[in-house]
This record gives structure tokens, sequence and C-alpha cells, in this order.
């Protein structure tokens, strides 16, 4: 049966980190590398970073190490991008896809009405990076998401994959546009930039945290996921 809610589509969202991939430690060993090399400095600590965009968290980093005035984010996002690259089979046998991600993923792909994309605080290029190593990107259409590099500002991330996945058939606005996450940054992301919200509580936020999430759900798996969304977006 094709999903169908009226004459629409529906946009679904992935988050990247902690929802469909975990780095386990090879994330901070490259932003480490690409921070030493941009700014000169060793990186000591970073900020809380979980539900941030990458120039955010760049921009806090800099201030914790008082650099009041850092190299360009660009210089820090190739330099980011390589440190990726550097590690990918570190990331490969570290690194690891999440419970049920490629299944619910492939379950969805198999819905004709379902748009799957990206929407994370992660550049385009180590989003692609991340997808890649795991073999999960088949399914999504990196094209029409939205990255760290887009806006510095997450809850805008939403309107831009909006409009980057309007077609022929239509729009994507609140009614029919859903985040999966693991946040309460995926949280306030998707209520402030205008989506409907799924928290999967494996990613290591406890399900109380997720509370405000249209739903809340304990891990990926493939029909909990499609009949959430199909709730969400009929109403």
């Amino acid at each position: 049966m094709g999903f169908t809610v009226g004459d629409s589509a529906v946009l679904v969202l992935w988050d990247v980190d902690h929802t469909l991939i975990e780095t386990r430690g090879v994330g901070r060993a490259a932003f480490a590398a690409a921070f030493e090399r941009v700014t000169g400095r060793v990186l000591e600590r970073m900020p809380h970073i979980t539900g941030r965009t990458e120039p955010d968290i760049y921009a806090a980093t800099a201030e914790l190490h008082g650099i009041a005035h850092p190299p360009p984010f660009t210089l820090f996002a190739d330099a980011l991008a390589t440190a990726y690259d550097e590690r990918r089979e570190q990331l490969r046998d570290q690194g690891r896809a999440m419970p049920g991600a490629e299944q619910t993923l492939t379950h969805l792909a198999g819905l004709p009405e379902i748009r799957q994309s990206v929407l994370t605080g992660n550049t385009r290029r180590v989003t692609h990076t991340k997808l890649e190593t795991f073999g999960l990107q088949q399914h999504l259409d990196l094209d029409t998401g939205a990255y760290g590099d887009d806006d510095r500002n997450r809850p805008a991330l939403v309107r831009i994959a909006q409009t980057r996945a309007a077609d022929q058939r239509g729009e994507f606005d609140w009614h029919n546009t859903v985040l999966v996450g693991d946040s309460p940054g995926d949280i306030e992301t998707a209520h402030r930039g205008g989506a409907r919200i799924i928290a999967v509580a494996a990613g290591g936020t406890p399900a109380n945290e997720l509370a405000a999430a249209d739903v809340i759900l304990p891990n990926l798996d493939p029909l909990a996921i499609e009949q959430a969304i199909r709730a969400l977006t009929s109403s």
C-alpha cells in the first residue's frame, strides 16, 4: 500500500549523530585534529555539542580557548572534512550505524510518498563521509538536506530543507515534515523550525528528557517509525 496523506508527499528529515550513526570517539579526534591544524592550538576542552551546528561549536570552542578572532569557519570546515577522510577506516571499525538504521531507511524508501533526507549540524562533506562509511546514504536524498554550513542557527535548517525538497508534488511545511532525532536540541529544532518530531531514545538521552517530542520511541523500528509518521502527518 502506498503511503499517501491526501495528495501530499511527506518529508522525513534525519538527524545523523546518535540517530543514524555513532562515531564513538572518532568525531572528537577529527575535530581536535582540525582545530589544531587551523588555530595552532591543542584542543583542551569542548562545549556541549549535542543539537548544535558545526559553526556554532567551532566558535564556542575557540572562545573556550581564549581565541578572540578564530580563523574563518570555511578553513576549519575544510580541515574537518580532511580529518574525517583520513579516519574513514577508523570510523568504520570504531563507530557504528545505530541498530535498525539501515532497515528503517530501506523500509521507508519503499513507501512512494516518503522523501528522506537529513537535517544535521554537521557540514555537508562530513555528513557524506559519515553516512557513506556505513552505507546509509543510498536511500537519502542528500541534495535536499540541510547542513551546519547552510546556517549556524539549527532551527533555520528546517525551512532550508523544506524549500530544497519542494517539487511538482507540492511544498513542505509543519503538516508534512517530520524530523527524526535523539536529543532535546532536535526537539527544539523541529518546534522552532516548523516540523513534527519523533525522538528516538537509543542515542543516550533518557526518555524523560525527550518528553516534549510529538512521539518518543525506544529505538529505530521500521514499522513503529512508519506508524508514527502516519499518525503525525494525517492530522
